[in-house]
């Protein structure tokens, strides 16, 4: 009885009969591959760029095409006076529609300016984007797609690094 219940416990989990490997030992004939035939060879063009290569094969011609760089060409670039820290997500909405923006401080406590400021250079860092310090209380942030170049600018950090910007407690 007991191989009997070890043969069921064997199908069970799916251990085959010792009678089920017999089809395993027999070998097996290998069939050749058919033999293949070489392909024509055909001239082999120098090559050229995508335009010349369609315009030969079709014979059509692309008159029509625009420049992906010519049609990017046009930037945009807004000059922002925000009255409070909400104003600072009209200046990130700008920088995801790839628009640079000039922020004048001059009408906001250094307090909330403080944290306009940094609030919108994380979003811009985030953006892959670039800033740059233009004047006292004065700042450009723009979107990946343009680059600020000023040679011989100061950095932000101020000597002391007490303050990024410019001194809070100044009256």
């Amino acid at each position: 009885m007991s191989a009997e219940l070890w043969k069921k416990v064997k199908h069970l989990v799916g251990i085959p009969e010792d009678g089920d490997y017999a089809e395993y030992d027999e070998p097996v004939a290998l069939s050749m591959p058919p033999q293949l035939e070489p392909l024509p060879e055909e001239p082999v063009l120098p090559r050229t760029g995508r335009r010349q290569r369609f315009e030969r094969s079709n014979g059509n011609h692309l008159n029509n095409i625009i420049g992906l760089n010519s049609a990017l060409s046009q930037s945009e670039m807004l000059i922002v006076e925000p009255k409070s820290f909400e104003d600072a997500l009209e200046i990130v909405e700008s920088l995801r529609s790839r628009k640079a923006v000039i922020v004048n401080l001059s009408s906001l406590e250094p307090e909330s300016a403080q944290r306009l400021i940094d609030f919108v250079a994380g979003a811009t860092h985030a953006l892959d984007g670039h800033q740059e310090r233009v004047g006292d209380g004065i700042f450009l942030f723009s979107p990946s797609n343009v680059v600020i170049s000023s040679p011989g600018a100061e950095p932000w950090v101020n000597q002391d690094a007490k303050d990024l910007f410019w001194p809070v407690n100044a009256k």
